[in-house]
């Protein structure tokens, strides 16, 4: 055998080795290829949301929500863009979120070795315990409600943990992830890195039922100043938190010798009021703390969004006023624009009102002020005070803002010449027109900005309906409040109107639910079912009909507003619904003037 040939050869050991130093990298990279990824995880602190409550289906609205667009996104960033994931579908004769957009449907196949490697290590990943000891918490900060594949369920509520599943579909071919309503929002810690607020806390009440002034009360206005907001923690008995709807859940909010309102003497105060981003479609009532619940929704809300209305409520136990929600979970913010004060106020007070002169509200026929071509982020000026027939020494107006059909979403702010602008919008509005009644200061110039922040420019209608004005003046009323608000009509229940059609007009009376010696109504409108966009207009029955809007009604949407009308003798108020089909409307006597 040839040298060359002989120095070839190796004992056995040393080719073993260098077989082996050869295979193993080999199967290193094959192992690592095979084992499926994980989603990325962001850094986070200690802090993390509970488990989801079990909140199940209730409505047909199969629109995709955006915590279950961005829990697929994940999925697809991590395993493909082809991954087949549905979200929101049509099957509304069955109970499944799939029929509010909250469900995903991932198909991955149980049945082979690599499907469920893939749906194992998603499944592993999302109900591991984190670095800081929380169980499951991947799962947590999606806002997870529930899980089935391969014939399992896993449950963030109840007995937290997998157990079997025995439902006709067995869920071999894909994975069914159910979120709750905080968990469709998109806006979980997973996405935020901050957890969303606990419910709100509050202090415990005196036990004596509030009394409603039901006498006329002076006005006085001030500049608005903010009292409340459960996201900053501000006039929250334990910092931030949010507003929850359950049995006796509730925001109770100081009023009563916070910021320019007086400690004592004060029956009732006029407020702005927002409703920012709940977890779901909502609505909002408000009365005195410490009484019944009113039946009156204040505020209609979608989910993620913000909704504002100006509402005068009575002052409760120990100075306070109460909010609550009807459905799911909303921060909330209160500021205060004006008070009324007591008949019986302390003397000091009503000497104070006495020297100041007080204000009481002149109706004036209802007048187009301004028509406004607002930029993304721009403000005009609005003369008020002595336009219209209400007299130039007015401190504040009860004016309607109409924002017209247009692109994007944004939010309108009013707020007296010369001063700073009231954190709180008093209208947010989207794709469709929508009108809102509100009370504004005016400033020392007889002048308010009507200011917008959106996403583009929008062209805003100024009405005016009556302002407050000092009492020594002739032609004033003063605010009574009813005891408890009463519906005079609901179009739903054929009470007093059967329907109101579209391009109709109808007259209602307010009865005896107002004094007979009223000379303006002050109402609580809600618009809901409509199938196409419209507006709600009302005037003094004998009154020549006003080229102004009331209420801007959107399609398939619940909205609310406050309308002050005048009143004859007759104590008839008409009401003209100009483009909505199929709307029901009802309508509720919160006070009068007098």
């Amino acid at each position: 055998m040839p040298k060359s040939t002989r120095a070839l050869r190796l004992p056995v050991h040393l080719v073993l080795l260098v077989v082996l130093a050869t295979l193993i990298p080999l199967m290193t990279i094959t192992s690592a290829e095979a084992a499926p990824p994980q989603p990325n995880t962001p850094k986070f602190g200690k802090a993390i949301e509970g488990y989801s409550a079990y909140e199940g289906n209730t409505i047909c609205d199969p629109v995709d929500r955006p915590g279950a667009v961005k829990l697929a996104d994940l999925i697809r960033a991590t395993y493909g863009a082809d991954e087949s994931i549905g979200i929101a579908r049509n099957a509304c004769y069955t109970t499944s979120e799939h029929n509010d957009g909250r469900a995903l449907d991932w198909m991955v196949d149980s049945t082979t070795k690599a499907g469920k490697a893939k749906a194992d290590a998603f499944l592993s990943w999302l109900l591991a315990t984190d670095e800081n000891g929380n169980k499951n918490a991947m799962a947590r900060r999606l806002g997870i409600m529930y899980i089935i594949f391969n014939r399992r369920i896993w449950r963030a509520y109840g007995d937290t943990g997998w157990g079997s599943y025995s439902g006709t579909n067995p869920h071999t071919d894909h994975i069914h992830i159910s979120l709750g309503y905080d968990g469709s929002t998109g806006r979980t810690s997973f996405w935020t890195g901050k957890p969303l607020g606990k419910p709100c806390l509050n202090g415990s009440l005196t036990t004596t039922a509030p009394r409603v002034q039901t006498d006329p009360m002076r006005y006085v206005s001030v500049t608005p100043n903010r009292l409340a907001s459960t996201e900053s923690g501000a006039g929250m008995l334990n910092g931030p938190c949010r507003l929850f709807q359950s049995s006796g859940r509730r925001v109770d909010v100081q009023v009563a010798g916070r910021g320019p309102v007086p400690g004592k003497g004060v029956s009732a105060v006029a407020l702005n009021v927002a409703m920012r981003r709940p977890n779901w479609t909502a609505g909002l009532t408000a009365g005195p703390a410490g009484g019944d619940i009113p039946p009156v929704r204040r505020i209609s809300a979608v989910q993620n969004q913000i909704s504002s209305a100006s509402m005068v409520l009575p002052v409760g136990a120990d100075g306070k006023v109460s909010f609550f929600t009807d459905f799911g979970a909303s921060d909330l913010a209160v500021s205060v624009v004006g008070y009324y004060v007591n008949p019986d106020a302390p003397l000091s007070l009503r000497r104070k009102i006495a020297a100041d002169g007080g204000d009481e509200f002149d109706a004036v026929r209802p007048k187009r002020l301004a028509n406004l071509s607002l930029r993304a982020s721009g403000d005009a000026k609005v003369a008020v005070a002595g336009a219209a027939g209400t007299d130039p020494a007015s401190s504040s107006a009860s004016l309607s803002l109409t924002v017209a059909p247009g692109q994007g979403r944004g939010s309108i702010y009013a707020y007296p010449a010369g001063s700073n602008r009231l954190r709180i919008p008093v209208l947010t509005y989207g794709r469709g027109a929508t009108t809102v009644q509100t009370s504004v200061p005016v400033g020392r110039d007889g002048a308010v900005i009507i200011a917008n922040e959106g996403s583009g420019g929008r062209d805003v209608a100024v009405d005016i309906a009556g302002a407050y004005e000092p009492a020594a003046l002739n032609g004033g009323h003063s605010l009574a409040l009813r005891a408890a608000p009463k519906t005079v009509v609901d179009t739903g229940s054929n009470l007093q109107l059967s329907n109101l059609g579209e391009g109709t007009i109808k007259d209602f009376s307010v009865g005896d639910a107002v004094a007979r010696d009223a000379d303006g109504v002050l109402l609580q409108v809600t618009a809901r079912r409509a199938t196409t966009a419209g507006k709600l207009t009302f005037w003094r029955l004998g009154a020549s009909r006003p080229g102004t809007t009331d209420l801007s009604i959107t399609p398939g949407q619940t909205v609310t507003g406050t309308v002050v009308v005048g009143l004859g003798s007759h104590r008839m108020v008409r009401v003209l619904n100009s483009g909505a089909k199929g709307v029901d409307v009802r309508i509720t006597v919160l006070g009068s003037f007098r």
